[in-house]
């Protein structure tokens, strides 16, 4: 592994310098994404002094030295703070907060500390939204963004297929194939290696598909509308149903935003029948089935849900506005699962981290928490509304909107049943998408320029005099 650093180090130093210098910021935020998902500490990592170093934290820091280079040789957009940046940083500031006056400190080595989770799964993120607000948009930006996310979604309908029939010699990277890494082994977990981080991102790839979609010519439509397929088949192996769950809204949405008509009530009124028939007839097979585990072990992880939630509604009556401090339900849970006034198995969740964000934001940081989370997705929603309504918004800028607004759903189920903080991989490509609208809709409201006035030919005096007469004329004949 060290003969391999030293070949690929100065190759990526000279690529990071070129695009730190000419490249866009755009392309390196993406640069973030991608290499959290594929080149993190699994693949190759080593030791700058107490911290680990990885491909994706020298991406991020690519990231902001391209930013803070651009910004000095004016080549970013700045764009001024709306509503959705403000309240964004102020819960992503209100979380630091909460950490610093509680015992962070002190937190078993066996836990994941607040500063971490803060650092990775909020700031990282942070820094990505900032990255894709300021950077300069057009529409071959947006083309970029949409055939990337793509492109890498067809990469994870690839590998999902190969892990399901155990293809392994065709998966990269190759510890995908190592059961004693990541989690969900038997399920498609791509190089997240884990099921719910891979149906969150198969999702949003099928969105992306599904918009990009839109702006291609004959053969490209052609070519996204036969691979798209894999990419419902990659979500539906991640055998994840939250995953299932938000695909299937985000895809309603898209699907509501970008078809016309007929063909509009035709399509939506056959997913929601369908949805609606399999629901009937295959409920007791969604809530258990054979996954990694045993068909009973998966019905037992939904039942667990109701009792994360008693223990939640326990705590938050303890500390309703301000909650316990950011990180420390792992914790501050262990006194609340002796209650043996509920026949629910609160013993079952001593050795889990929270299964549900919205909760485990209320538990730690209250009720002012969780509505700054609350708002921050709101407006995260309304900047990519009022790009899509706006009537002077290019086609271009209304099909990045219509991904945020799909891709928001998709997130949101994932928030129901997963606490997605303890890695930057989920919160980042959401802050990322949420950026772009946060930069779109600054554009999308500007005023329209005025119409250039039409140049009228210059007449001869005798004709501007009788041109006159028959306008003044008219006027009072009427």
């Amino acid at each position: 592994m060290e003969d391999l650093l030293l070949i690929l180090a100065p190759a990526g130093l000279v690529c990071g310098v070129l695009l730190m210098l000419r490249g866009s910021l755009i392309a390196a935020a993406l640069l973030v994404l991608l290499s959290a998902c594929c080149f993190g500490y699994e693949l190759v990592h080593f030791d700058v002094g107490p911290l680990p170093m990885t491909i994706d934290r020298l991406a991020l820091g690519l990231v902001i030295a391209t930013y803070v280079w651009q910004r000095a040789l004016r080549r970013t957009e700045p764009k001024p703070l709306n509503r959705a940046d403000v309240v964004t940083i102020a819960f992503v500031g209100y979380l630091l907060l909460s950490m610093l006056a509680s015992d962070w400190r002190s937190f078993p080595k066996e836990h994941v500390g607040p500063m971490w989770r803060w650092v990775g799964g909020y700031l990282t993120p942070l820094i990505v939204y900032w990255a894709a607000k300021q950077a300069p948009w057009n529409e071959r930006t947006a083309g970029l963004v949409q055939a990337c996310i793509t492109v890498f979604g067809f990469y994870l309908a690839f590998t999902a297929i190969c892990e399901i029939t155990q293809q392994w010699s065709l998966v990269w990277p190759a510890y995908i194939a190592d059961p004693n890494v990541g989690l969900h082994y038997g399920r498609a977990r791509g190089p997240m290696v884990h099921g719910v981080s891979f149906g969150h991102y198969m999702s949003v790839c099928l969105l992306a598909g599904v918009v990009w979609f839109g702006s291609l010519g004959k053969w490209g439509r052609v070519a996204v509308g036969l691979v798209l397929p894999l990419y419902a088949a990659g979500v539906f192996f991640s055998y994840t149903r939250s995953a299932w769950i938000g695909a299937a809204m985000g895809l309603c949405t898209v699907l509501l935003l970008t078809l016309q008509g007929r063909t509009r009530n035709i399509v939506l009124g056959g997913m929601v029948m369908a949805g609606l028939l399999v629901g009937a007839t295959q409920m007791d097979k969604i809530v258990g089935f054979q996954r990694e585990q045993s068909a009973v072990d998966t019905a037992d992880s939904a039942n667990l849900r109701v009792s994360f939630a008693y223990c939640s509604w326990l705590m938050f009556q303890d500390r309703p506005l301000l909650g316990f401090g950011f990180g420390r339900f792992p914790v501050d849970k262990l006194p609340y699962l002796d209650d043996r006034s509920t026949d629910l198995n609160l013993e079952a969740l001593r050795p889990y981290v929270h299964h549900n964000t919205f909760l485990s934001i209320l538990v730690d940081t209250g009720i002012v928490g969780l509505v700054l989370f609350l708002a921050m997705l709101s407006y995260w929603m309304l900047n990519a509304w009022h790009t899509v309504r706006n009537a002077d918004t290019p086609a271009w800028a209304r099909r990045q909107a219509v991904l945020v607004l799909g891709a928001v759903p998709v997130y949101a189920a994932q928030l129901l049943f997963h606490e997605l903080s303890y890695t930057p991989i989920d919160n980042s490509l959401v802050f990322f998408l949420a950026g772009t609208a946060s930069a779109l809709v600054v554009g999308s409201r500007q005023p329209a320029a005025p119409r250039a006035a039409v140049a009228q030919p210059e007449l001869p005096g005798q004709l501007q005099a009788a041109a006159a007469g028959m306008r003044y004329g008219s006027l009072g004949g009427q």
